[in-house]
């Protein structure tokens, strides 16, 4: 997995990606730069995958940039230099599509707009705040399973050892 300080977005990728998120996410991407935070986020999401996935996202990235030129309404312009009006009508007919090309599209808005929405600031303005979820769940899972957490704990080795071997 990659390190939080160096995931940065595959080359190439940068202008085509902010592109994207302006047009996939709702309009507060743009306020105080959340953009350019959104695009760190997207740099780990990348970096945390496989490979081949990672270049088959950068790649449809890409592609959905370049591919933009072919709109009629863009007169031969890439994503990442339409004006919002004619960007938003080339993703939404390219979105509306039922084909493969269609369906890596959609896959990575998915990525972008999940990564939109791991940002502080817009957990907090949704009113999102897991970590009292989280807190209580864990208290369940230790009122319930919690001697058994213990015996597959003290039957290791140390830390990070393998826990028992079954047959």
């Amino acid at each position: 997995m990659a390190s939080r300080s160096s995931a940065p977005m595959p080359p190439g990728c940068g202008r085509a990606a902010r592109r994207f998120a302006e047009v996939v996410c709702p309009p507060e991407i743009r306020a105080a730069d959340r953009a350019g935070r959104l695009l760190k986020e997207l740099g780990l999401m990348l970096g945390s995958l496989p490979p081949a996935a990672r270049r088959v996202l950068a790649g449809t990235l890409l592609t959905v940039d370049q591919g933009a030129r072919l709109y009629p309404a863009a007169r031969g312009r890439r994503l990442a230099r339409l004006d919002d009006r004619v960007a938003q009508a080339c993703l939404g007919s390219l979105l509306a599509r039922r084909d493969p090309a269609a369906g890596l599209v959609k896959r990575l808005k998915s990525v972008v707009v999940m990564c939109y929405y791991e940002l502080p600031e817009v957990q907090r303005e949704i009113g999102y705040h897991p970590d009292p979820f989280i807190a209580a769940v864990s208290r369940r899972r230790l009122e319930r399973h919690g001697a058994e957490i213990r015996a597959a704990e003290a039957g290791r080795a140390g830390p990070g050892a393998p826990g028992p071997r079954r047959p």
